[in-house]
């Protein structure tokens, strides 16, 4: 009876100093090997499976898994006691280290296509931007103090009312301050209070911040750069650590705080409100516009070099903590679901003197479409004029472009593309924001 006794005491002891952090996870691991057949003893089965799961190794993650179980034995005793958060941060350290050393290997597995459109941009430099966007982080300069609640949610219509007026103010301070000279800085303009835009050289560059539809703060912003006849589904992207890489997550994740007016926005919520819209400026400033800026005219645009380097990015590296892709933007050869693809490189082609190419891109894009658009053009009939169907717009741009094949002589027909390019840029530049409403019969 003294040994068993004396082997709870040391148990309990070992808990104890788990639950302090003061065990390291090959001690741990050592110890409870050694001492299976009393721990199977003395601890119930859950007790087990939760201080030692069955997919457990020796790191600071599955540490803190058995330390929350220890924390668990020792609660249902009746004996609660103070977790230390040594495991968690290790942990966290631990994560770092490992997603560095795999964005490594992904740079590394990257790098014979990065090469070469690292060579094309150095044959094609574009206008450097000098911007100082790190100045902007943190609170922005002269913004009110935060208001004194004394309710926390919304329950009332005057209370929603409330939240939402000030969460929009609060957001305006952050926009104005963080985003519009970051947007300024690379040639951007405002077509709104929530927009920014730019044309260059064919190209349009347009950043949105949308509102969400049951009122309240941003749903989601929109990003994107195309050639300015292109809608901006289907296109050329950003290569996947950039558009889906850690800044991205780290933006993404707690949107919430800026989208919903239902909280009372109290000293607390205008601090994540500010270090929110740090995340979006990093991500912003620090890899979207720059990656923009590199891309200066349709011809790098199309290149090659930026083509394959976009599809071997595509996939991203093992994510250490979940054991599957960061991102995975690869379609595996399957088609762009509304042929947007098509429409953007059929009129490239047939710019580029591709014409047998660019008709028959042009032609799948109408055949796959027509369905979709003749059924909506009966609901609304103007909505080839609409910027909110960007599919309707597409359909009526890919059919003026077919239409140049009727004329037979080949000079004549370079001269209605370029004329039916001319026109349908007209349009679009009010489709993006760079211009006043448009109408097109």
């Amino acid at each position: 009876m003294r040994k068993k006794m004396g082997f709870q005491d040391e148990m309990k002891q070992m808990f104890l100093r788990v639950a302090a952090g003061e065990v390291e996870p090959k001690e741990w691991e050592k110890w409870w090997n050694s001492n299976k057949a009393r721990l199977e003893e003395n601890l119930t089965r859950g007790d087990r499976g939760r201080m030692m799961p069955a997919l457990w190794n020796a790191d600071y993650y599955w540490m803190a898994k058995t330390q929350s179980g220890v924390a668990y034995y020792f609660h249902a005793q009746g004996r609660p006691v103070k977790t230390s958060g040594y495991y968690e941060e290790k942990a966290r350290e631990e994560e770092d280290r490992d997603r560095q050393k795999s964005m490594e290997t992904y740079h590394r597995n990257t790098a014979f296509a990065r090469r070469p459109w690292e060579e094309y941009l150095e044959g094609h430099p574009a206008e450097a931007v000098v911007f100082d966007w790190k100045s902007l982080l943190g609170t922005p300069p002269g913004q009110k103090p935060a208001k004194v609640y004394d309710y926390k949610h919304a329950r009332t219509t005057e209370q929603w009312k409330e939240c939402g007026e000030e969460l929009k103010l609060r957001l305006k301070e952050n926009l104005q301050a963080k985003i519009a000279p970051a947007a300024k800085a690379y040639g951007m303009k405002k077509a709104g209070p929530k927009t920014f835009v730019r044309e260059k050289n064919g190209l349009v560059s347009r950043i949105q911040f949308i509102g969400y539809f049951r009122g309240g703060g941003y749903e989601a912003m929109s990003c994107y750069l195309c050639p300015v006849y292109a809608i901006e589904y289907g296109i050329l992207g950003l290569p996947g650590h950039i558009s889906q890489g850690d800044y991205f997550q780290k933006m993404d994740n707690g949107w919430g705080v800026i989208q919903y007016g239902m909280e009372a926005v109290d000293a607390a919520m205008v601090e994540s409100i500010n270090r929110k819209f740090d995340d979006i400026l990093t991500y912003l400033a620090d890899g979207v516009l720059p990656e923009w800026q590199k891309i200066d005219s349709l011809e790098t645009y199309f290149a090659k070099e930026r083509r394959d380097y976009l599809k071997a990015t595509e996939k991203g590296p093992w994510d250490p903590k979940t054991a599957r892709p960061m991102w995975n933007l690869d379609t595996e050869g399957r088609p762009d679901p509304w042929r947007a693809d098509d429409y953007l490189f059929g009129v490239w082609d047939l710019l580029s003197g591709k014409e047998e190419e660019g008709y028959a891109r042009l032609a799948s894009c109408v055949r796959f479409n027509s369905g979709y658009v003749e059924e909506r053009l009966k609901e609304r009939p103007e909505a080839y004029n609409d910027t909110r169907d960007p599919m309707a717009v597409m359909y009526r741009n890919a059919q003026l472009f077919i239409r140049t094949r009727e004329t037979a002589d080949a000079e004549n027909r370079r001269k209605a593309i370029r004329e039916t390019y001319e026109d349908v840029c007209r349009f679009m530049r009010y489709y993006h924001g760079l211009d006043k409403k448009t109408r097109r019969d």
